[in-house]
């Protein structure tokens, strides 16, 4: 049998991850899905080539933003593993909710309200330091891809094919 660590199905891992993609967002509240597509991608930067881009964010997709490319890091089946990774953030938001990062009463309704308590010293200083690689991901998910719609045929879950997107409420 061959044991095998992967940051993907770390909790401690997970909550890191979810506390930088909430420093950087700009937005007040957001779903519990978008923050599980956010954190999948920051976990899996080589899965951005496969995400259909927007026109006019195509330029950004071919030009500014490239991922080293690593054939060993590619998935077989994505959505298997964004599935497997449910109840890691899950975990992770609940347990940001208990420390009282995030809004519990919001995170019943699965969105995702970051409260106003701050990071203790040790944790924002550990975001701050992590990768330029890891902030050019991040400021892709929370800045860029913000602007596209999260449901619908063009929406966020369609164009990243981890969410089944057909029963969205017609926008």
């Amino acid at each position: 049998m061959m044991l095998a660590y992967h940051p993907a199905f770390d909790l401690y891992n997970c909550i890191f991850r979810v506390l930088c993609l909430l420093d950087a967002s700009q937005e007040n509240k957001l779903t519990f899905d978008k923050l599980r597509i956010w954190d999948f991608y920051l976990t899996f930067p080589g899965e951005i080539r496969d995400i259909s881009f927007p026109t006019e964010l195509l330029k950004l997709k071919n030009s500014l933003f490239k991922v080293p490319k690593n054939d060993y890091e590619r998935l077989t089946d994505p959505k298997r593993i964004f599935e497997k990774m449910h109840s890691y953030q899950l975990c992770a938001v609940s347990c940001l909710a208990s420390y009282g990062f995030i809004d519990t009463e919001q995170l019943k309704m699965k969105i995702i309200k970051r409260t106003e308590k701050e990071y203790p010293a040790e944790i924002a200083k550990e975001i701050n330091s992590i990768s330029e690689l890891k902030k050019s991901i991040i400021r892709l998910l929370v800045m860029e891809f913000v602007q596209m719609p999260f449901y619908g045929q063009h929406g966020l879950k369609h164009r990243t094919r981890l969410i089944d997107y057909k029963y969205d409420p017609r926008i």
